[in-house]
């Protein structure tokens, strides 16, 4: 199962994908964040010693994280703001964490989060370049990189202009395939 996460702006490069994916036979879940809040993560802690997996910051967001859990990849959507996900996007990001195993460890010189529990983190982005310099897309690009060290993920971010190319989309959808 594939979820796709998208704060899509004008654009509709996630709607494309995913129209992509299910032309493939590929089990598919969208969610557009058009309408739905999530709530910045307060750092309370709630979600690691309290209500261990379940935040405490109530919000439209709840309905995410368990179809989080039940995908094997997980694929963010977004404008490229300010060499970062969208606030939407992040929002979403921080709160991976109730789904994460609750221990840190250091691993290379960088703290880590234990992972998603029972299986590995597979994980992609598509950043909608329209509007950015060539820094933040290298900043999103890098940002990127340092998720999937923290999370113990596999996966690549793509770069996207307005639109995804059939190029793009097959080689997004093949290389969620084979994860």
């Amino acid at each position: 199962m594939v979820t796709i996460i998208a704060d899509e702006g004008k654009n509709q490069i996630g709607m494309e994908l995913y129209q992509g994916l299910i032309s493939k036979e590929v089990k598919t879940e969208y969610i557009l964040l058009d309408n739905v809040e999530v709530k910045p993560c307060v750092s309370c802690g709630g979600c690691t010693y309290k209500t261990y997996g379940k935040c405490t910051v109530r919000d439209d967001g709840d309905f995410i994280y368990p179809k989080i859990l039940r995908s094997n990849v997980l694929i963010f959507v977004s404008p490229i703001t300010f060499g970062s996900y969208s606030f939407k996007i992040k929002r979403v990001f921080d709160k991976i964490g109730l789904i994460m195993d609750r221990h840190y460890f250091v691993e290379n010189k960088e703290i880590v989060k234990g992972g998603k529990l029972g299986s590995k983190f597979k994980f992609f982005a598509i950043g909608d370049k329209e509007n950015c310099i060539e820094e933040e897309i290298i900043a999103f690009q890098n940002l990127f990189h340092e998720n999937l060290i923290i999370t113990r993920g596999i996966g690549k971010a793509y770069i996207a202009d307005k639109t995804l190319s059939e190029e793009m989309r097959n080689q997004i959808i093949e290389e969620v395939r084979s994860v």
